[in-house]
This record gives structure tokens, sequence and C-alpha cells, in this order.
């Protein structure tokens, strides 16, 4: 490998001598290794070297509040992709939860002099017909096929096409038309003509009659543009997003909106900055405020739903005077307000469909009145593509299998590091590499699908979620139950009584009833949109409870699911100061319970745990990698797991269960088609929806997921 250069952490990654619990674990991987390596041409050597294993494309967890997870999206290429490939690596491939954008701070001129540019005379952002017209200068169709390829799909909307009854299809589409100063007409509809009419003024420095590095734009008070900066991840981090940002601003170069020392820094330009510290000045920290930039690249993973919507653009998530908040755009709409309200609050997934399509046509119309706040506030990048790459087993060793995909989510998610094997080997250790040093381990804190990568695997949620369907499947909860009521929703659950935390003690209902109030009680802003809809928690009896929201919604069901069991009582229930000394809170120091509380008689290594199947053990941040053991007391038994994927799959499709759909599966729905049940025609295996009838959703059932597997 001369002339190589490897990152700290791969080269001792190399060097380790891999030291194994000897303890029968129930996952059936011993330990989980997250190793930060930053470049996607490192982690392809790594993986053809054998020094990583798994090369994910991080997702929102399944079982995570569904906030919006940043990501530093150092996407794997078409060329890796085909490199892998031919060398046996096992890729699959998945729509994601995911959209790429570029954000903008439209807030107004007065206001972007109060907070954060005091020296400005015209905020240009705040502007929807320069937001417009800086769109129209995005060749978006050019960029993505030279420089992604098949790894992302084009997008102009917030909502990806995975959220499919969700998206919307006839979102305006402002397509790539930059025009000439020198040619353009007012009003034509190029970027040029949009800044004419506008008021903007080209001014051509050198009167030479073609765009170069000294000319620039006035904006309509008069004044020269002001420098603008468009924050990008790190070129060493993620070269595909950096260079995406270069190729905008070279763009914007070529009608003279680009920043340059010829010109005096009027205009644009882009510049590589470390993602979480540059989302620490967009979205806040726990002491500072947000909104202190002017343009970013932003990277997010979702869930199901489409709140990201409410998360993004609801006035009450102005990151500005709420830090940490999710609307960093400052998007101020009363029209927007309520439809991301039905968004965010309804039970009824239509009408959830009817508003996120109205809200997706609002953001990308500059016609509407009032659109300076709020339209074309994101500037779509791309819609991604889950591409997650396996080791085959170099030198004759076993392959790596057992791995689950699921749309959407791809095949990074908790089922397939529940089930990972290596085929035929003795369970023992996995190496996953992941994109960038975690900034924070607090789970009321972190807000990158990195971190959340490993935290993932150490926290559960009451409801589990079938991979093949997305349906809701008992887990901490064996049964829940919601009732609207005239204030909102009552939510009542039942849990399990042979679940314990990784340190011994028994999860109870008020262990559940003392972490969503504090979570709530301690003004947590990450999840404010959820806690702020906390009245109650009532216990009824060791396994049961109900929660009290003063609004109903199915969102807000699927995060209280996953928030009640993210922090346990006997670590967290100290005397704090302050708020902010609990989103400063490091629970990676040795395990140490809380005052008026005895050590449980697990002890895990520090108090970074919850009741997941996996036990967080340290964050070596010299060679910056992570480890976690499989917890020995976890409540689903390999046996568990392996029956339950048996019958999820069977209900996605797999009438025989043997693992694949297939033309056999599809012959025997066949065969029992139009049959009821007590008819000798009748075969249970056929009715997938279980409703005495093997009818057309039985058959629609099977034949849309053909060639599916349960496990790869």
């Amino acid at each position: 490998m001369t002339g190589r250069i490897f990152p700290l952490a791969l080269v001792s990654l190399m060097l380790i001598v891999l030291v194994v619990p000897l303890v029968y674990a129930d996952p059936e991987m011993d330990v989980l290794r997250f190793v930060v390596i930053q470049s996607s041409q490192t982690k392809s050597i790594a993986m053809q070297i054998g020094a990583v294993d798994i090369w994910p494309s991080p997702s929102n967890a399944m079982d995570l509040c569904s906030v919006p997870e940043a990501q530093a999206d150092d996407l794997m290429t078409d060329n890796d992709i085909i490199t892998l490939n031919d060398a046996g690596f096992k890729i699959l491939q998945d729509p994601a939860f995911q959209v790429g954008f570029i954000g903008f701070n439209i807030r107004d001129t007065a206001t972007i002099r109060s907070y954060y540019r005091p020296e400005i005379t015209y905020w240009p952002f705040a502007d929807v017909r320069f937001r417009h017209a800086l769109i129209h200068c995005f060749d978006q169709l050019g960029i993505l096929q030279w420089d992604y390829g098949f790894t992302v799909m084009h997008a102009r909307s917030l909502v990806p096409q995975s959220q499919r009854k969700y998206f919307n299809p006839y979102v305006p589409e402002h397509l790539y038309n930059p025009g000439n100063p020198f040619t353009s007409l007012s009003g034509d509809g190029s970027s040029c003509g949009i800044l004419m009419d506008a008021g903007y003024i080209f001014v051509d420095v050198g009167t030479i009659g073609v765009v170069d590095a000294a000319d620039y734009w006035n904006c309509p008070n008069g004044s020269p543009l002001p420098r603008m900066v468009l924050w990008t991840p790190l070129i060493s981090v993620a070269p595909l997003s950096y260079q995406h940002g270069v190729e905008f601003v070279t763009d914007l170069g070529q009608i003279g909106l680009a920043a340059t020392t010829a010109n005096g820094n009027v205009g644009i330009l882009n510049t590589g900055r470390d993602l979480n510290e540059y989302l620490n000045s967009v979205y806040g920290t726990p002491s500072t405020s947000g909104g202190l930039f002017d343009a970013f690249m932003g990277f997010f993973s979702f869930g199901r739903l489409p709140d990201q919507l409410y998360t993004f653009c609801h006035s009450s998530q102005d990151a500005q005077p709420y830090p940490l908040r999710g609307n960093a755009a400052g998007i101020n709409d009363a029209t927007i307000d309520s439809l991301v309200e039905t968004v965010e609050y309804s039970v009824d997934t239509y009408e959830i469909g009817v508003a996120a399509k109205q809200v997706q046509e609002r953001l990308y119309d500059p016609q509407l009145a009032g659109a300076d706040n709020f339209a074309l506030a994101y500037m779509c990048l791309y819609h991604k593509i889950h591409f997650n790459a396996y080791s085959p087993g170099l030198e004759g060793n076993p392959e790596l299998v057992g791995i689950v995909s699921s749309p959407g989510y791809g095949s990074d998610n908790k089922w397939t590091y529940l089930n990972i094997n290596w085929q035929g080997g003795t369970p023992t250790a996995v190496n996953t590499a992941v994109d960038d040093a975690p900034d924070s381990f607090n789970p009321l804190r972190v807000t990158t699908s990195h971190e959340w990568e490993i935290l993932e695997q150490v926290y559960d949620g009451l409801v589990g979620i079938d991979p093949y369907n997305h349906y809701d499947i008992p887990w901490i909860a064996t049964d829940w139950s919601i009732v609207e009521t005239v204030g909102g929703m009552n939510i009542y659950y039942t849990i399990r009584n042979d679940v314990m935390w990784q340190d011994g003690y028994p999860l109870t209902a008020s262990d559940i009833e003392w972490c969503l109030e504090f979570i709530r009680d301690r003004n947590v802003p990450r999840y404010a949109r959820t806690i702020q809809t906390l009245v109650d928690v009532v216990v009824t009896s060791p396994t049961t409870f109900y929660i009290n929201c003063s609004r109903a919604s199915i969102d807000l069901f699927y995060d209280f699911n996953d928030l009640a069991t993210l922090l346990p009582r006997q670590i967290w229930d100290q005397p704090w100061p302050n708020d902010i000394a609990v989103l400063n809170y490091d629970p990676t120091v040795a395990y140490d319970v809380a005052p008026g509380y005895t050590p449980g008689p697990t002890p895990p290594p520090t108090n970074l745990f919850g009741t997941g199947p996996f036990v967080f053990q340290f964050y070596d941040i010299t060679n910056q990698y992570s480890e976690l053991w499989g917890n020995d007391y976890y409540f689903m038994t390999r046996v568990n797991v392996q029956a339950l994927m048996t019958e999820m799959f069977w209900e996605a499709g797999d009438q025989n269960r043997d693992g694949v759909i297939d033309v056999l599966d599809l012959s025997y729905v066949g065969f029992a088609y139009g049959s009821f049940i007590g008819e000798p025609q009748y075969d249970p295996n056929s009715d997938f929806n279980q409703d005495g009838f093997i009818g057309m959703k039985d058959l629609v059932t099977c034949s849309k997921r053909l060639l599916w597997q349960r496990e790869y």
C-alpha cells in the first residue's frame, strides 16, 4: 500500500487483537465495532483489505423519535459500487427516507441585521425572487448525472419518493435556465431575467460584454450583493457533496453571482466546513441560538411519515429564537403552519397526505402572496438511494449473512444488527464504518446519523417496526390502543415484565413516566415538538400506563414510543443545576448511579445504556472507534428473532415461509384465489391479511414483492 495514507483509526483497527467476551449473547454478534473512516476512497480500501466488514448508508433509526437526522453525506459512488460488486461484495439497494438540500437564511433584512449581519443594507436571501433566480441557475440533472451516477434520484421536494403516499410528483419544477446578463430580457424566466425584473442590476466592470470574475450584481437598493457563504461538508469527509457546492457556485459565476477576489467578494462562495461545527451555527447549541448562517448544505434522514415538514417549516420550530429546533431557514407562514400541523397531529393518513402535498406545492411556488417568508427556502439537491456493502469473507473466511433489507430504511437497520452473522462461523465481531467522529453521545442532544448509527443499538422503543411492510409489531409493549379525547388523545400501553435496563434494573411503567416527564420538564429542544404536547403519564400498575396528550396524532404515538425508554431513571434522576447541564452531560463516564439509588446487579461500563440488544463499552477518541457488546440479558433471544422474522416475511408474501418470495408463492396464492375460510380450496398460508378471504389484496401482496428475500 505504498503511497496510501490511512486514517489513524484504520491503522489501529488492523493492529487490534480481537478480544471477544466469552459469554453467550442473544444477538448473533458478540461485538459491534464502529470505526470512523471519513473518505469514500478509504472506506473502499478498508472493505477490500478486510479492515471493515460493513459500509453502511445510515438511515434514521427505526426506534428513534422521528426528528430528522443530519448526515455527513459521503455517498458511496457508482464506481465504488461497481468495484466492490466485481470483487464479490454483497451490495444491497433500497430507496431512502432521505433528502439533500441547500437551505437559505430567509429572515428579513432587519432581523438579519439585528442578530447576525449588522453590516448589511439588503439581504438577498430574504427575497424570494433572488432565491428563484438561484434555483434556475442550479443544473440539478447535469450535476447528479456527472457526479453521482445511479446513486441518487432527482428531487424537487422535501418529501422523498420513498414516503410514497405523501410524495407529491406535481411540485412546481424550476428547470436549469441561467440566461445571460447581456441578452436576457427582464421577466423572461431565466435567472438573469428574474433578477432584472426584481430590480437587481448587473455591473459589467470591464465593459467588455462578457461575464468575467470582476463582474457582480447590485441589489434593488443600489448596494452590491453582500458576501454570502454556502457551507458544505469538508472535501476530506464528503468529496461529492463538497464538489456539488463547487459546481453550483461555478454555475452562479457564469452569470456574475459568485464572490471572487476580483469583484471584492460580492456574491456567493462555497466553503467546506466540519458538518457538526456548521450545524451548530445553523441550528444552535444548548447555549447559543441558531440561524447564524447564510446558506448551508444539509442531508437528513426521516421516518415513515412526512413529519419533517413540521420540523423544517413550522414557525414554532424556528432555530433562531429556539436553539436546536429544525426550522433553520426561518419560514414563517400561517398557511404552512396550519398544513404542517395537520401533517404532525392528524390521525387520518389520507388527511396527512392531502396536507403534505399542499405544503410541498406551496414551498416551491414563488408567485404566492407572502412568498418571501416561505417559498424556495430549501433548494432540493437529490433523494438518496441506500447502497450498503457487506463482506463476502476474504481468503476463505465465512461471509456475512442474515442481512435484512427494508424499503426506506435500507439494510443498515436494527434487524440486520440483531440477525447478522458469519455464515457457518462462531459469533464474534463485525466492524462497521461510520462517516465522522461523534460530537456527543448524549441522546438528548445528538443530531447526526453517524451518532445514532451507534446509539440505535443501545436503545429500544415500545413498539417495533416490521422491516418488510413497516407495520407496527409488539416489542417492549405487548398491547396498545389510541383513544381520541376532546383535548387530544390517550395512548394506553401494556408492557412486558421481563425487560431489564442493561444494569439489571427491571423496566417498569414508572420508569417510562419519569423519562417522558423529565424530557418535558427539562425543555429538551430536540424533542420539543413532541414533548410539548405531553400533559401527563398515568401509571396504573407496574406494567400498564397511559399517556395523555394535548394533540391527537399518529406521529406523536410513534415519537412517544421511541422516547419512553431513552433515559434510565437511576442515572438521570440527579439535582441538575439547569437545563443546559442536562444537554451537556456526557453519559460515557464510568457507571455511577444517581444519589439515592444503588448499583444494579449487572453494572455496564458506562452511564450510556438502555434496554437494547447491545451494551456500549467505550469510544476510543484517539483511534476513533466505538465498541458495543451483545446484551446477555436481552429479552429477545436469537430463536425469538428468527421466528418473528419468518412470520413477518410470511405476511409480506412468503406463502411457504422458505425465505424468498417467488413464483412458487404466487402459484399457491393463485390456486387458493377466490376462496373463503371453510371452503376446501381455502389455504390460510395464502391469506396474508387474515380476513378469511383470499382475494386481490393477497395476490398483490405477493406479486409486488417478487424476488424479495427474508435475509441476504
